[in-house]
């Protein structure tokens, strides 16, 4: 019993250690520094833009559906 718990801890521990490393190297690297981009992205898309994204998977639908 003791056995498993010390495996379990020592896991933990090493993924945490691997966890925390991965979101260091993120935030030195610059992954999380231009959030505003894709939140304010969608407030510039024109209304074209949207119609064709729109028709775009009207066709995906309708092809799956035709593929049946």
């Amino acid at each position: 019993m003791n056995g498993v718990l010390i495996m379990e801890l020592i896991f933990g521990l090493i993924l945490s250690m691997i966890v925390l490393a991965v979101m260091v190297w993120g935030a030195k690297s610059g992954q999380f520094d231009d959030g505003e981009k894709q939140n304010s992205g969608l407030l510039f898309d024109s209304p074209d833009d949207l119609n064709d994204a729109i028709n775009r998977d009207n066709k995906k639908k309708k092809e799956k559906r035709n593929k049946k």
